[in-house]
């Protein structure tokens, strides 16, 4: 059975009798490397966990490592993992053995090389209200007072309870922002319980949040030590200091924090206790709280909560996630003007957004894919060698257009010989905006009509630019014909850039777009990566409007319910496209005028 009673981190003599206990059990001992963060708080956790690590025996070094989030700024927000990556690596690189981090501060993805094998007893998870006067309360500060913190998760749940605070970001570590705080930079800070107490600044706690009203970040309060997965003789010893109830609790905390696809920026609080076999999590999401749109007014938060036996502890958070994600899409979904998720890689989706807008819709421009030019002297520059004597060159994408004819310009190759073809409007576009002249564009947009159509005999050859994670039936269909077909890569698809997960996860927080653009397969499959669980399945009820049969095959397969196929691939297409699907979807009398789908 699982003890769940209120606990604190190993210290002191209390550390030293809890693992003398486990003492005579315990195997061999190694030596062992701790790296931590220079910080004042980093370094009193560390050296509590190195203290419990002597007490079972184990040589401990502690070796000071500079993160990310260390080296920013004073005055900019750090992102996900600015404290963990540069630890990560100094684990991957074999210059410690160990690490001790925030769990809170740990991404929800972990290297397939490394293992999180303990979490000591965890201090109270709750947040604090400091002011400059001891006993400063969250309802005894002044109207308007400001309110340091660089916490978006703490700023919405503060401004649902006082929406007339001014809250403005403050960083640095607890001393630098108490000094500040004291020199009067703000009225008030909002820190972690559990840092002030590792620090013994603890008197300066005004008031201690309630997590009814103010939940903490998933796995606030807990310690994370880390080490590499096959480091059997590190991962024995570590392994003394688990404590199980933690273990439950911030698993389900951070299974639920992955699941509704947020980070540890997100405006997500959580937090599980155990009761005996039982698990009991407590979780909140809150839509937008950027202070230039949340100025003045509460944001929209979902609550809710959930039990079960601690061995299905991630069913039950994702299962919590999904619904409190449903809920705020559903409470936030009001807009003026429907917007509409358009997913086409950075600065490819201008002319759409101009013509979503002409059709009085509001584009959302999160590009699910990046677009990278393959490496100059690669096989492209080869390819682009010997296209020159082709019968055709086919391109696939306006994103091979550059490539190709940027390689033939350093190479000095004259590719005015072949004819060119080009699977859509859009591609011709691009070709003939390069000077290109289009003797073909196949009758329908994609790869098949391209292979059906294209005018070729036997014999001939077709030079075939196209992307990295292209498959291979474009190539067989054309063989299929006689055609000798020459392909290379001449850009590279990113699909779920991570640069993108954080404004995607804002957008489903915030209610969520009416319609979702995808003008390719791979856009369809980065969002399904950057999507949680909870959010891809309020995605899936979303309509998906679609350039081409693939791509809208594509996102069946990831679930959409309705996909729309635009009859053209231009923009003007899409756009009414997407505009006469709305009314469809909320069963409005304009139904009679959605483009007919095969499927």
């Amino acid at each position: 059975m699982i003890d769940s009673r209120p606990t604190v981190p190993l210290s002191g003599v209390a550390a030293v009798a809890t693992v003398a206990a486990a003492r005579e059990t315990s195997p061999a001992t190694p030596r062992l490397r701790l790296g931590t963060r220079g910080s004042a708080l980093a370094v009193a956790q560390s050296s509590t966990v190195a203290d419990a690590l002597r007490a079972l025996g184990a040589e401990v070094e502690l070796i000071t490592v500079r993160t990310l989030g260390d080296d920013r700024p004073p005055d900019t927000t750090w992102g996900e993992g600015a404290f963990v990556g540069a630890l990560e690596a100094g684990l991957l690189d074999g210059t410690i053995d160990l690490a001790v981090h925030s769990a809170k501060d740990v991404p929800t993805t972990e290297h397939p090389r490394l293992a999180i094998v303990a979490y000591p007893e965890r201090a109270d998870p709750r947040d604090a209200i400091v002011g400059r006067e001891p006993g400063t309360t969250l309802a005894g500060l002044p109207h308007g007072a400001r309110v340091g913190t660089d916490s978006p998760r703490r700023s919405a749940f503060l401004r649902a309870i006082r929406p007339d605070l001014r809250l403005h970001p403050l960083h640095g570590n607890v001393d630098t922002r108490l000094r500040r705080l004291d020199e009067g930079a703000t009225d008030a800070l909002v820190l972690a319980v559990a840092g002030l107490t590792r620090l013994g600044r603890a008197d300066r706690i005004g008031e201690i949040l309630p997590a009814e009203a103010c939940p903490p970040a998933p796995g606030q309060g807990a310690l994370a030590i880390q080490c590499r997965a096959d480091d059997a003789a590190a991962r024995a010893v570590i392994a003394l200091l688990d404590d199980p109830a933690t273990r439950a609790a911030v698993e389900a905390e951070r299974e639920f924090l992955r699941a509704t696809g947020g980070g540890c920026r997100a405006p997500i609080g959580a937090l599980a206790s155990v009761e005996g076999d039982a698990l009991i999590l407590r979780g909140a999401t809150a839509g937008t709280t950027e202070p230039e749109v949340a100025e003045g007014r509460r944001p929209v938060i979902a609550w809710g909560e959930v039990r079960g036996p601690v061995a299905d502890r991630l069913a039950l958070a994702a299962d919590l996630a999904t619904r409190l994600t449903a809920e705020l899409a559903g409470a936030e979904r009001a807009s003026t003007q429907p917007r509409v998720l358009v997913t086409r890689a950075s600065g490819q989706a201008d002319t759409l957004a101009t013509a979503l807008r002409t059709q009085g819709l509001e584009p959302e421009l999160i590009p699910t894919i990046e677009i990278r030019a393959a490496d100059a002297d690669t096989d492209l520059d080869a390819a682009v060698g010997r296209a020159a004597g082709a019968t055709w060159i086919a391109v696939t994408s306006g994103n091979a257009v550059g490539p190709v004819l940027d390689a033939a310009a350093r190479l000095g190759v004259d590719l005015s010989g072949p004819r060119w073809a080009a699977v859509g409007t859009s591609t011709k576009t691009a070709l003939e905006a390069r000077g290109v002249e289009v003797s073909f564009v196949p009758t329908t947009a994609d790869a098949a009509a391209l292979a059906a159509e294209l005018p070729i005999e036997r014999g001939e050859t077709v030079f075939l630019p196209r992307t990295d994670i292209a498959d291979w039936r474009l190539v067989a269909a054309l063989e299929s014909r006689g055609a000798s077909v020459d392909a290379a890569v001449a850009y590279r698809t990113i699909e779920g850039p991570e640069s993108s997960r954080e404004a995607l996860r804002a957008l489903f927080a915030a209610g969520g777009p009416e319609a979702i653009v995808f003008a390719s397969a791979s856009a369809v499959r980065g969002l399904a990566v950057l999507l949680g669980r909870a959010h891809l399945d309020v995605a899936r009820r979303i309509v998906a409007c679609c350039i081409g049969q693939p791509t809208a095959a594509a996102a069946r397969t990831v679930g959409f319910d309705l996909v729309l196929v635009a009859p053209e691939a231009g923009p003007d297409a899409l756009a009414h496209l997407v505009r006469t699907a709305l009314p469809a979807r909320a069963g409005d009398a304009a139904s009679s005028a959605r483009p007919e789908d095969p499927t």
